[in-house]
Parts: structure tokens; sequence; C-alpha cells
């Protein structure tokens, strides 16, 4: 029996399980004194001019609410060895806790944005809300980058390129499931 072959999944609302493991950042929104952090698989780069990047936001989070009311947001994309408090900002509101304190998050000011960053972070993108759609049951909020973080001992060049070897970032498969890519595998093409 021959087992390579395609088979169609039974209910289509599970499909979003079938393009994953998906790189899982930290969105922070709110302001510096009133933070949130909330851990997003669905956001994406849109344009390089100008620089947009989406976040796919379900109304009923409290990070939907702080976006809404000050049209910025924060895109952290932490280490690997973080993966736990990235899960763990996913599992409670931050209507009711400083997730920031409860799980040991360090707030940086952020240089164009209310929202904090986060310091123990890779990179950092600080984002003003341009357009937002709803999609479904999520609203995608598509914010301009107007100033972007990096840890200067994670790139390679002065474009920001991450040395993979270093830049160890976490990836979710699902049911709470991590990992984080294999530098072992990089296969580099002329360009």
């Amino acid at each position: 029996m021959n087992t390579n072959m395609l088979k169609k999944l039974k209910d289509p609302r599970y499909a979003y399980h079938l393009t994953y493991p998906k790189l899982t950042v930290i969105v922070t929104s709110g302001t510096f004194e009133k933070p949130n952090a909330m851990a997003a698989s669905w956001h994406t780069h849109l344009s390089f001019e100008p620089p947009l990047y989406g976040v796919s936001i379900a109304p009923r989070r409290y990070t939907y609410k702080l976006i809404k009311e000050t049209g910025e947001f924060c895109v952290n994309f932490l280490p690997f060895e973080l993966s736990e408090k990235v899960w763990q900002t996913g599992l409670v509101s931050g209507e009711e806790i400083d997730k920031f304190s409860k799980f040991g998050l360090t707030k940086k000011e952020a240089s164009a944005v209310k929202a904090p960053i986060i310091e123990e972070s890779i990179t950092v993108l600080e984002c003003k809300v341009v357009h937002e759609y709803p999609v479904g049951d999520h609203i995608f909020f598509v914010g301009e980058i107007v100033a972007a973080w990096y840890r200067e001992d994670l790139v390679v060049n002065d474009r920001g390129l991450l040395d993979p070897r270093k830049a160890m970032h976490v990836y979710y498969l699902g049911e709470g499931q991590f990992l984080t890519l294999d530098p072992k595998t990089l296969k580099k093409f002329e360009v």
C-alpha cells in the first residue's frame, strides 16, 4: 500500500494545522504603563515600500481592544529558549494580569509607538496601523513598520540578515508543541 498519496482532510476548519509549524511571535500592545503581550502565529510581511506587516487578531482578544484604541502594535520575535514564555502569553488575558511581570519579560520603551517592546527579543518591529480588514472570525491589522530592532550579535550583514546558527526562533507546531529550525539544513543558492 502506497502511504505517500495525498488524503483529503475530513474537516477543513483544521486546515491551518497543515500549514504549521509557524514562526510564533509575541504581539505587544497598549502602553508602557498598561501593556499587553499575546502569542501569535498568524502574521506576515506584506510590502517592501512602504514596509508593511500584518497580524491577524480575534476581536475577543484584549490585544484587539488595545490595538483598536492606540492604532499601534509591536511584533517581538523571541529566541527558542523562551518558547515557554511565548506559550504562556497566549494562555491568559492581559486584562486580568500583567503578563510582563507574571512571565518575567523585560519591558523596554519603543522608539515610535506607545506599546512596549520585549528586551529579550531577537528582533522587534514597531508598527502603526494603516488598514484593518475583517477576515472571518479575525481582524487583519496592517501596520506600517516605523522602527525595527535587532540583537547585534545575531546578524551577519548591515541589512539585518540573521545568522541561523545563533538566531533560533520559536515555531509553533500546534497543540502545545514548539520547535526551532535546524541550521544544518541550510542551503545557500546564488543571489
